[in-house]
């Protein structure tokens, strides 16, 4: 799926987005400036106390600035009850988070039908049902959406399948700042070189990746960040479980955090918080504590 028209040259021109990966800024070059990164954190962390009713979706982003100190917030779709069609309702949400200085990132979209099913009539369904995800995000602001392709199968056949539904949802975003990003969640999309090969087939300056501390199932999570990082609009930085020095018992965060510094990218590291029988506050202010002192320690690197 390759773009040639001046039209989309000139388009991707004003986003600043041809032929530059979506994590590379100017910062980047200096990487050692305090700038070059932000935490973030995704509202999947809370998931317990949403379902549960003891926080709201429209309270989640000053409830993480006020506990976390964090100016950068990820949505999950669910939490949304399908008002994310609703404008008055993103708009609502959009005021309350321009009114608290907070940016929004992206949105973790969860829908039943899947970008990459081998029936194309669900295919189909699955892309009108994402347009309006890309809407809701242009709404808030957010940089992307992250996607699914995760039915497996033959790989050349399953790329072939992602490229033409996740093809098309770019093409439905490319007149907007959203980007469609595919998360290692299962299946060939743990395989980092498979994502890579997705991305070359669709060359598409819409489409990219967003890579998972934990989501690279049996591929080496440290190689598998480094070569998705230039797809990269943020990165998941995701925690299930601390051992008694606060370490996380999963991923060795200096030497990931080693990775993301030494790479291009630059931008959002959110947190995500996963642990059961942990407060989500008190997990995610340990994620924060090892991001800070991981990057710290690659910078004096």
């Amino acid at each position: 799926m390759k773009i040639q028209s001046r039209r989309l040259f000139l388009h991707n021109l004003a986003y600043g987005s041809m032929g530059i990966p979506f994590g590379f800024d100017l910062l980047a070059k200096d990487k050692n400036n305090p700038n070059r990164f932000q935490i973030g954190i995704q509202e999947y962390t809370f998931n317990r106390l949403l379902r549960g009713g003891k926080l709201t979706h429209l309270d989640y982003p000053a409830m993480v600035k006020k506990e976390l100190g964090i100016e950068h917030v990820e949505y999950w779709s669910r939490p949304f009850e399908g008002k994310h069609t609703d404008r008055k309702f993103v708009g609502e949400l959009k005021n309350r988070t321009n009114g608290e200085g907070i940016k929004n990132v992206l949105i973790l979209v969860d829908e039943k039908h899947e970008l990459d099913h081998e029936k194309k009539s669900e295919r189909d369904l699955s892309v009108e049902l994402h347009k309006s995800w890309i809407d809701c995000a242009a709404q808030l602001g957010c940089s992307a959406i992250r996607v699914n392709c995760r039915m497996g199968g033959d790989p050349n056949d399953n790329l072939n399948r992602a490229v033409d539904g996740v093809g098309r949802l770019c093409e439905y975003a490319k007149n907007t700042p959203v980007k469609v990003v595919i998360e290692p969640h299962g299946r060939n999309s743990q395989n980092p070189d498979w994502l890579l090969a997705v991305m070359k087939e669709l060359d598409h300056s819409h489409a990219g990746i967003l890579p998972d501390f934990n989501n690279f199932g049996s591929y080496d999570r440290y190689s598998a960040v480094r070569k998705t990082l230039p797809y990269a609009p943020a990165v998941c930085a995701k925690a299930l479980q601390f051992d008694e020095e606060g370490n996380e018992t999963h991923t060795d965060y200096f030497k990931m955090l080693k990775v993301v510094h030494d790479s291009d990218f630059s931008g959002v590291i959110s947190i995500e918080f996963e642990g059961h029988g942990m407060d989500p506050i008190v997990g995610s202010r340990m994620t924060k504590d090892l991001i800070l002192k991981g990057l710290a320690k690659a910078r004096k690197s």
